[in-house]
């Protein structure tokens, strides 16, 4: 059997076991599995997961088909008939991209496993990468998987969305006009619920334990824009700069690079100083706070033993509609070293540890 048609079965058993699985995200699926190398089973399990799975309750059913279907036997089976061909290590699967499109469309290690969370060779599954661990590979191996994170998370916003627009009832109109049918409320009259954009302001640590974590959320905040009225976006180490056009203009994983290339950021010291540039943004930019405006900050709260200035972040706690906190530390280190972390949480409206990129995703989804 060819790997396009065990992966259709796949595709009818995951269905089968009550798992909805859409035209739209088997072609995800097909077209990821051309980044991602199928001799590492973590990564081809992390991949399938991230394109087929939009709800983690799920994931038990996900996992057993797949440790059903994919043994390692049939993995390497899948290889060895691809490599006989001579083909490369990319076509190991497809022989060209287009089988995707023409595939019938309509037709292990699991991730929650500790076993399962590193491949042979050491490297950890990308879903569940730390980012504060990530190398240069790593982060690539990451981007590569943003298309399909962002069309996730995207995903969620519309289905909260669809449940947030039902009509209510327009009590007084109904009672009012039943009066001329003897006080039977024949017709029921409703109000359109109509829900105001939020504004969101972004402030982004991107100094060097960091910038990884930082760039690739405000990308994945940036796939979001039409979700919202508008986005505002702010860097900072020591020094705060205005980088919402660098956010919005180009391509968003190449942000690293454009925000030590072409924006202030850096100040006289260099070291990371949050109370500083809290109150210069303050100072500097607080026509951006209204009670329309949701804060996301993305850093680790690691302070260099400078002035917290948790008096600012509670100035702007005041002013705006909700901050939100997105760390890439464990909470356990919250408040461990130079951490002030602790301080900062308790002004916010919420603080998320986001270790990896799935609890990003889980966090993100609910501002």
């Amino acid at each position: 059997m060819s790997v396009l048609h065990y992966l259709q079965s796949f595709f009818q058993e995951l269905r089968h076991e009550g798992i909805p699985v859409t035209t739209s995200q088997v072609r995800d699926c097909c077209q990821a599995v051309l980044l991602v190398d199928w001799s590492n089973k973590t990564y081809f399990y992390s991949t399938l997961l991230a394109t087929l799975v939009k709800d983690y309750a799920y994931q038990p059913s996900f996992d057993e088909v797949f440790d059903n279907f994919f043994d390692v036997n049939t993995m390497e089976d899948f290889i060895q008939r691809r490599r006989k061909l001579g083909l490369k290590p990319e076509e190991d699967y497809f022989e060209e991209e287009t089988a995707v499109s023409d595939f019938d469309l309509g037709m292990g290690s699991p991730m929650g496993n500790s076993s399962s969370a590193h491949s042979p060779g050491g490297k950890k599954n990308p879903l569940e990468q730390d980012f504060s661990l990530a190398s240069l590979d790593d982060i690539r191996r990451l981007e590569a998987l943003f298309p399909l994170m962002a069309r996730r998370l995207a995903s969620k916003f519309v289905k909260r969305k669809k449940m947030n627009d039902h009509n209510t009832l327009d009590f007084r109109r109904t009672i009012r006009n039943s009066m001329s049918t003897g006080g039977i409320p024949v017709n029921l009259y409703t109000v359109q619920k109509s829900k105001e954009k939020s504004v969101i302001l972004t402030l982004s640590d991107v100094s060097g334990s960091v910038m990884n974590f930082s760039c690739f959320s405000l990308a994945l905040v940036a796939s979001l824009e039409k979700f919202f009225r508008q986005i505002h976006s702010f860097a900072f180490i020591d020094e705060v700069d205005d980088i919402t056009g660098l956010l919005l203009r180009g391509d968003p994983l190449n942000l690293r690079r454009h925000v030590l290339e072409k924006s202030k950021v850096v100040g006289q010291r260099g070291y990371t100083n949050y109370g500083y540039s809290l109150r210069a943004f303050y100072e500097r930019h607080r026509q951006y706070l209204t009670p329309k405006t949701t804060i996301l900050i993305f850093g680790d709260g690691r302070n260099n033993w400078f002035e917290v200035e948790a008096g600012v972040l509670k100035e702007m706690r005041r002013q705006v509609k909700k901050i939100y906190w997105f760390n890439p530390e464990a909470e356990m280190l919250w408040g461990s070293g130079d951490s002030v972390m602790q301080v900062y949480a308790e002004v916010c409206d919420k603080a998320f540890a986001c270790t990896n990129i799935l609890e990003l995703e889980q966090a993100l989804s609910q501002i």
